[in-house]
Parts: structure tokens; sequence; C-alpha cells
């Protein structure tokens, strides 16, 4: 059978995990720069199945890199933490910290809805304490323009009081480094 059908078919009905592994065992028998031909024109119509084939196709970096990407410029507000959720782990945090850099821009854009999930991934795909200040500098960055709405007032007055700050974003507690007593 036609494997790219046999996707279509799958992707269009109901997930069933038996069907589901046969499928991925076929898409990694493919040489490795065809897996991502299968699986690219479902990002575009069943994208929910598409992400969960993808995430575990073994796909190049670069693959994972495009999805990342494409789910910037297609999926919504809440969508974006499900194409996130399949590419991060896969091209790590440095790289998605560059990629929203390089596109930021003011409230609301797909780069901000981005940010406000990363949090909630932490659990999941830990943002090592190397890249903290980076995260910071990327709030800030996409706050210049217009206030990120997702970020408490404690953010805003950081700078004013010589005392740390913390405040909790998607559940974690992010705190300031910048007046740390121990330095």
């Amino acid at each position: 059978m036609d494997l790219a059908a046999d996707l279509r078919a799958y992707a269009a009905g109901r997930r069933d995990s038996k069907q589901e592994q046969a499928l991925l065992r076929r898409i990694r028998a493919l040489p490795q720069p065809q897996r991502m031909e299968v699986i690219a024109p479902l990002l575009k119509t069943h994208w929910p199945s598409a992400l969960s084939m993808a995430d575990r196709a073994q796909l190049t970096r670069d693959d994972y890199v495009a999805i990342f990407k494409q789910g910037l410029a297609e999926a919504d507000a809440s969508s974006i933490k499900v194409w996130m959720g399949a590419t991060v782990r896969h091209i790590g945090w440095r790289a998605v910290i560059s990629i929203l850099r390089d596109m930021a821009a003011p409230w609301p854009c797909r780069g901000a809805f981005a940010l406000y999930h990363m949090p909630f991934l932490f659990d999941d795909y830990p943002l090592p304490p190397s890249l903290k200040e980076e995260c910071v500098q990327l709030l800030e960055l996409y706050e210049r323009e217009k206030p990120l709405p997702f970020l408490p007032d404690s953010w805003r007055n950081r700078g004013k009081t010589n005392r740390p700050f913390a405040f909790v974003w998607g559940g974690r507690q992010i705190y300031s480094t910048e007046f740390d007593p121990e330095k």
C-alpha cells in the first residue's frame, strides 16, 4: 500500500496505537530525507495527528526546526503549545529562543503566544540555568513595544527597587538575578 495514502486515512480517522506504531515503523524504514516528505502534507490538513507522528518519526533537526517555524506561522494562541510540544525537545531551547528572538514583535503575535506557553513545557523539557538569562532578555525584547499581558506588575517594576523579585509565569517562579546579595 501507499504510505502517504495510509497516513492520510489514519490522520482523518480515530487514533489507534497499534496502527500508529505500524505506520511509524514504515516511516522510520524510509531514508531520512523522505520521512518529512510523507509527513509534511499532513501538517497542513491534519496537524494534530501529523505532529504526534512527526514527534516520534526520528526526523532530522532541520525538519523539526521547519515544523516549529510552520507552527509559529499557522498556529493560533492555544495550538502553538501542541506544535512546541512536538518539536522543542528535538531542536533544543537555545534554537527556540533564537527563532523567537528573530521574530520578535509586539503583543499580540505568534512569537508572544509561544513565549506564553514556554514555561508549561519546562516540566517536560527543562530550561537549563544557563539559558534563564536569555529567556528573560527575550521577554524584555517582546515587551519593549507593548506590554505582554501575561507578565505581572512585579516584572515591570523589577529595576525600580534594590530587592530581588519573583513572579509566577506558567506555574513557574522566575527570580531576578539583578540584585543577588551573593554577588
